[in-house]
């Protein structure tokens, strides 16, 4: 018989993939396959006059070649909701492929928003998540090597095209290559508007110094990062010291409470003080803090790179950060953000598993911030470690490869949807692939390729970046105020020059051109004293009694010095010269290198028997803009 001569004109393009067989309930059955079934595909039944969806938990196949599959049931559509049948299906009933249309009007899949990739079992499927439950909270949870922070990578782009601010706490430093197209995409790749921000710019060369400010602290904020507890007695000292700066009605810093809390009578202060010293110490607070506002603009990710950066000031700059945003938001000082927070289980840790500064403000915007405009994006490879009460009001959750017991058990109690199938499946997902849980059914999807390169690859010794120590002139401003002063993302670069002295004269040689840049003659041992003071600020009467020498002679030693040109001919100062400038040591990478063109033996022709020395001379850029930070200026 042709049973396609007696199948209704619907079922003629559907593929057959078997028969039910034995019994079935109203979540699940079995079939056997003639077609090729994989696990976790989609499939479909007629019953009642609606087309049921069920999914593929399990593929067996027997020693005589037969496969019998198991699938759970999803349901059915009715309504705008995702109903489960309540009638059993019929036993011998025809399973068929589930086609396109059914799989998304089933499963609700919306076809706009953020798209993260396409169904995993049907990759013409786009998956897509609405752009306004992230400021309901999301997590990303995955153990190592799942695809976690490309994942993330992934939702960061499509926030960005959302034109949303977000803000991200960056534990490796791995989100900058934000701003760097993905090359190994063959198109559409493409980088975003980065700006990043340290605690410590001496490691995060890159990023701008992240500073808070300390005027005004109040006495609930200073108990929060004070590193120590305080007995009653320093409270009360603290206490007294802040009541007396209100009093005077000006604005106080931290130094200020220091200076007031030092002129208690009390013995307590001397262990306060010394706590507070710490805070200071840990250089997170200045009179000219960043200003916060800046570091929250559409369409801009905000990575503070806290790489390098000690725990303590780790914790406190989380808990700064939350506390002073979210009160800007609450006053509508910011716009609505998202605030991303990787390794999020050291920021607000489960009871048992330590503590952390930031907990208590996590916990409070996990409650509150989606009334305000303020989402957080929690992302961890350990679920268990997270505090539930932040967990749990994640609404949004996209879950990769999870093997631990204990994470698992920890979704499953944070998460609606996570059945005893669901926490089956995620042990076994391969790298790249994640349940999103949000919608009405768990959806296994395919993340897309990244737009901007991925930076959270595991570091290798291929990848390792040489460091190499270098003699260079000292900067007078140091880049990060360059940086701040001229609102540019400037980077280094190290000019090379040739220092060639003899006993009577020193120059510098351009390393590239090769022409003399600098030149003088050297002072003698009497010239070489009178130089010295002169530069400390003394006047010639001065220096003349302190030398004891007359007049005289004073007056021949100016007139040699003005000839050598170490001094100016129509008054006796010093003349400014880059060879007066201090010399330090700087590690630097082979491409903050600019390389030498000429060699020692050219640029001895300079100055015949001199000592030759290789020196750098550094230039801040940032684009077309170059600055010196010797002479202090724009070039």
């Amino acid at each position: 018989m042709d049973l396609r001569r007696t199948l209704p004109d619907e079922l003629l393009d559907r593929m057959q993939l078997g028969t039910i067989e034995g019994e079935v309930d109203t979540s699940a059955f079995k079939f056997r396959a003639v077609e090729d079934v994989g696990k976790f595909d989609f499939v479909s039944v007629k019953s009642n006059e609606r087309w049921i969806l069920a999914q593929v938990e399990e593929v067996t196949k027997k020693p005589d070649g037969e496969t019998l599959a198991e699938a759970n049931i999803i349901g059915y559509r009715d309504k705008g909701l995702t109903k489960a049948p309540r009638q059993v299906i019929e036993p011998d009933s025809i399973v068929y492929e589930a086609d396109q249309e059914l799989i998304a009007e089933t499963l609700g899949l919306e076809d706009a928003g953020l798209g993260i990739g396409n169904l995993e079992t049907n990759p013409d499927i786009d998956i897509f998540v609405d752009e306004s439950d992230f400021y309901k909270h999301f997590a990303v949870l995955a153990q190592t090597g799942a695809g976690k922070s490309y994942l993330t990578g992934v939702l960061t782009e499509e926030l960005l095209e959302q034109e949303f601010p977000i803000l991200i706490l960056d534990p490796h430093g791995e989100y900058s290559s934000l701003e760097i197209p993905n090359p190994e995409r063959s198109e559409g790749a493409k980088g975003y508007d980065v700006r990043e921000f340290s605690p410590n710019t001496d490691v995060n060369s890159e990023a701008m110094p992240l500073r808070f400010s300390s005027v005004n602290m109040e006495k609930k904020e200073l108990l929060e990062v004070i590193p120590d507890s305080l007995t009653n007695s320093q409270m009360g000292v603290l206490y007294n010291a802040l009541k007396r700066l209100r009093e005077k009605g000006d604005d106080y810093t931290l130094n200020d409470i220091m200076d007031a809390v030092s002129q208690e009578d009390s013995t307590a202060k001397w262990n306060l003080l010394n706590s507070m010293e710490q805070i200071e110490e840990s250089g997170l607070f200045s009179e000219t803090p960043t200003n916060l506002k800046d570091l929250l603009e559409p369409g801009r990710a905000t990575i503070i790179n806290l790489k390098a950066v000690e725990p303590e000031a780790t914790e406190m700059t989380a808990y700064l950060l939350a506390k002073r945003l979210f009160d800007l938001r609450k006053r509508d000082r910011v716009p609505p953000f998202v605030m991303l927070m990787e390794e999020a289980h050291n920021f607000a840790p489960e009871q048992g598993f330590g503590k952390a500064l930031s907990s208590e403000i996590l916990r409070k915007i996990a409650s509150e911030g989606r009334k305000f405009g303020l989402g957080i994006g929690v992302v961890s490879q350990r679920p268990a470690r997270i505090d539930k009460n932040v967990l749990s009001q994640c609404n949004t959750q996209f879950i990769l490869r999870v093997s631990n017991p204990n994470d698992i058990k920890a979704i499953s109690k944070s998460f609606e949807g996570v059945t005893s199938e669901v926490e089956s499946m995620i042990t076994s997902l391969p790298p790249g692939v994640c349940f999103v849980l949000g919608n009405e059914y768990p959806v296994m999807t395919q993340v897309r390729q990244r737009y901007s390169k991925h930076g959270g690859t595991t570091q290798t010794a291929e990848d390792y970046e040489q460091k190499i120590t270098v003699d260079c002139y000292l900067p007078q401003e140091d880049i990060d105020t360059v940086r701040q002063k001229r609102d540019g993302d400037y980077t280094i670069a190290y000019y090379p020059l040739y220092h060639l002295e003899t006993d009577d004269v020193e120059i510098l040689v351009d390393g590239v051109e090769g022409d003399v840049k600098a030149e003088r003659k050297k002072p003698s041992g009497l010239e070489k004293q009178v130089l010295e003071k002169l530069r400390n600020g003394l006047e010639k009467s001065e220096i003349v009694n302190e030398i004891d020498m007359t007049l005289t002679k004073m007056s021949s030693i100016q007139e040699s010095l003005v000839e050598k040109g170490l001094v100016h001919e129509d008054r006796f100062e010093p003349k400014e010269s880059v060879l007066d400038v201090d010399l330090v040591e700087r590690d630097a990478t082979e491409p903050e290198l600019i390389d030498y063109k000429i060699d020692e033996k050219t640029a001895r022709n300079h100055l015949e028997g001199a000592k030759v020395r290789k020196l750098r001379y550094p230039y801040y850029s940032s684009g077309d803009s170059v600055y010196d930070p010797i002479l202090n200026k724009q070039l």
